[in-house]
């Protein structure tokens, strides 16, 4: 064995130690180069850490990369880094190559040399512009996550990632720190958006319109991140009205992330269509999962019946594994036997011959062939079926993980009741509605949508960077708005006269019809008559029926921002109060045509905090609720109208009618207190405004600020009205909603 030319008696000591791994795994050519590396390393000047942490990983990183990898690391390290303000980078560079090995591939080492030379360009930086004289701030702390990130991205959205840090943060050193940290919610956003897979945001449309088609449901969805959250053995679940789930999926196989998103929310749903509450304290966990194996079947089945395409679906999510892979002599077998019988149970072809399998598929079949079921029963088969298998080994430590996990279904809390020895009775159904008081001091019940926002000077999205949290607005005593429909009762006749001629007739006749639903008298007896007389007759002559409707949605966006408050003119009004008064009447008009109306406000407190104000729903008609909810409308902090604009197309969007009009009435420009360039928001509204226009719907505003002909054109072009005397809003509002959609 070679001696190592070195005076550090600490490097000869981790020589000792590690040189019989480096003789093993690298051939004579690596070995040399790891001989001559290490002795480079302690005569630089930069003490024996550099040797010990490169004789410490080199074995496995020369072994994976090949000939001539040694070298080349320890070149750039010295040209690279030792030759530049980062020295105390380097220890760390050396030891984070070994996670480096683990997730590229063996050809990829200039890739990632290349990587941290490009990082190191753009964060080294010299105050005077003449030297590199100042050390990146950020290198570290990026080589600190370079595990996750090689994991979860591919170099181009490494890069992705590392150019929008540098486009905010180049000149600010501790922030800078704090995004390649992946501390900050901007820098996880963009992390996530460049992440191997499909991100939910992508395809919730989708997800929410399947689940609208299957389960006439619309839950609310609130992703997850596993990566960031440490959640590795999470689960999704459905719970309060929201659906938790990954925030992204890869592909399974042949089955794509978008079918899995699919899966996974069919069988949520499931459970919440046929799943009720059981005891859970006297259970055993063992016997807890084997009752969740049945329950879980049982949903499954009963959806199978009324949709059968789920069937496919759910078994190409459900390993096969063999079944003798497990050895119970020396490990637990419990997860073994749990995955065969969740094959068992929905697949009439699985190849399972164990007798107690069999035994209880058949049961489950009989059980389900009655058409009555509950999930008690799944307890019984569950609790039976670990009785008949039970062994010595399930208690063992090593258990047998391997391919038992279905991907796609929930953690199955819908299934189980705790009660704890102090719980008091009314606090066991923890799922009772909590009062109105409770939910307006919890603004926070419903996890927030995150939205992106446009950045005009860089021309680039912030990903994720507005929060908005959705409420049912609160309510006080409807008959305020029957006082305003009484006041204004002159105006409500005039609309009256209007509507009755907007009104759709139930049919329209049209005639000349070569093929209809009656016969069209007259021209049949033309006909007639021009054959006996030797002329060419119409065969058109019957007439058909169609129906004469409109196809409209609407969502009225109020702006109800603090500014709100202004008294107008010497009425003694606020700008709220007419609004109230012009939406009031807006709202009794829709309802007398029948258009599919819904109604929202929204204001901001910086972009972690924009509210959305639910108060009147499509499927809601025009009742005291929805009055009541508008009589107690209240102004106050700002107007972010980006992110609302946004919110609101989410819901006009999955409307199905010919035409989807968005109102937007509002008295000032986009603006918020975290905000001071006044073009920031208003840049970002236009951007909104182009997407939804791009998704087929139709923005409009109608502004009430006297200096809205300053801006309002950038925003939504010539789509827009000024109201300079708000006291005519009651009247203008109505007739202008008319002239849009007629």
């Amino acid at each position: 064995m070679k001696k190592l030319n070195c005076a550090f008696k600490t490097v000869q000591k981790v020589f000792e130690l590690n040189i019989e791994q480096a003789i093993e795994k690298l051939s004579e050519q690596s070995l040399d180069e790891y001989y001559e590396g290490a002795e480079f390393l302690g005569k630089i000047g930069q003490g024996d850490a550099l040797s010990i942490a490169f004789l410490k990983v080199m074995p496995w990183v020369g072994e994976y990369y090949g000939d001539g990898s040694i070298k080349k690391i320890v070149d750039f390290t010295y040209q690279k880094i030792c030759r530049t303000p980062n020295k105390a980078s380097v220890e760390p560079f050396l030891s984070g190559l070994v996670a480096v090995v683990e997730h590229t591939e063996s050809t990829q080492l200039d890739e990632y040399l290349a990587l941290i030379e490009y990082h190191l360009s753009k964060t080294t930086f010299s105050v005077h512009g003449i030297h590199d004289t100042h050390p990146s701030p950020s290198l570290e702390a990026m080589l600190a996550n370079m595990s996750l990130l090689l994991e979860q991205l591919e170099f181009e959205g490494i890069y992705e990632w590392i150019d929008y840090g540098l486009r905010y943060f180049q000149d600010h050193p501790e922030r800078q720190k704090d995004y390649f940290s992946l501390t900050t919610a901007d820098s996880k956003a963009v992390f996530q958006r460049q992440r191997k897979g499909l991100l939910f945001s992508d395809v919730e449309r989708e997800i929410n319109l399947f689940q609208r088609a299957l389960w006439k449901t619309n839950f609310m969805y609130a992703p997850y991140s596993p990566d960031f959250e440490k959640l590795e053995h999470f689960h999704p679940y459905l719970e309060d009205d929201i659906i938790r789930l990954p925030d992204i999926y890869e592909n399974f196989g042949e089955v794509n992330a978008c079918r899995r998103y699919m899966a996974l929310v069919a069988h949520l749903i499931a459970h919440y269509q046929f799943t009720t509450k059981i005891v859970a304290d006297n259970a055993s966990p063992q016997q807890r999962f084997f009752a969740e194996i049945f329950e879980d079947a049982r949903v499954e089945y009963l959806a199978i019946q009324e949709y059968p395409g789920l069937k496919k679906l759910w078994l190409s999510l459900i390993p096969i594994v063999d079944e003798f892979d497990c050895d119970d002599s020396n490990q637990s077998c419990l997860r073994h036997r749990g995955i065969m019988l969740t094959r068992a149970l929905l697949d009439d072809k699985h190849p399972y011959k164990n007798e107690f399998i069999l035994s209880y598929v058949e049961k489950f079949k009989a059980l389900m062939a009655t058409g009555e079921s509950s999930t008690a029963d799944s307890l019984s088969l569950g609790l039976g079926y670990l009785i008949k298998t039970r062994g010595n080994s399930d208690a063992l430590a090593n258990v047998y993980f391997d391919n038992t996990e279905v991907s796609y279904r929930d953690d199955n809390r819908s299934m189980w009741l705790f009660i704890e020895e102090f719980d008091e009775e009314d606090e066991i159904f923890a799922h009772e509605q909590r009062t109105d008081e409770e939910d307006e001091e919890d603004i926070e019940v419903i996890p927030p949508h995150y939205y992106d926002e446009w950045d005009y000077m860089y021309e680039s999205y912030k990903p994720n960077w507005t929060a908005v949290y959705e409420r049912l607005h609160s309510h006080t005593d409807a008959s305020k708005i029957d006082r305003i429909l009484d006041k204004h009762s002159a105006l409500v006749k005039q609309l009256k006269k209007v509507l009755d001629l907007l009104k759709p007739q139930n049919k329209k006749r049209i005639r000349y019809q070569e093929e209809g639903a009656e016969l069209d008298l007259d021209i049949a007896l033309r006909s007639v008559i021009d054959m006996k007389n030797g002329t060419q007759p119409d065969t058109r002559i019957n007439v058909d029926f169609e129906h004469d409707s409109r196809s409209v949605s609407v969502l009225l966006l109020l702006d109800l921002s603090q500014s709100l408050n202004e008294v107008v003119g010497k009425s003694g009004q606020t700008i709220l109060e007419l609004s109230q008064e012009a939406v009031s009447l807006l709202g009794w008009a829709v309802e007398q045509l029948g258009d599919n109306f819904a109604i929202a406000g929204f204001n901001s407190d910086t972009r972690e905090k924009v509210m959305y104000y639910h108060i009147k729903g499509y499927s809601e008609h025009w009742d005291d609720a929805v009055k009541s909810r508008l009589a107690d409308l209240k102004a106050e902090f700002s107007t972010r109208m980006g992110a609302a604009i946004r919110h609101g197309a989410h819901y006009l969007e999955m409307q199905e009618s010919d035409k989807k009009l968005m109102l937007i009435l509002t008295d000032g420009e986009p603006a918020d207190i975290d905000i001071h360039d006044p073009q920031a928001l208003i840049q970002d509204t236009h951007k909104a405004v182009q997407e939804v226009q791009q998704k087929g719907l139709y923005p409009y505003c109608i502004s009430l600020d006297k200096k809205a002909d300053e801006y309002i054109s950038d925003i939504f072009g010539s789509h827009y009205s000024v109201i300079d005397r708000i006291e005519s809003l009651p009247q203008e509002l109505p007739k202008l909603f008319l002239s849009l959609t007629k």
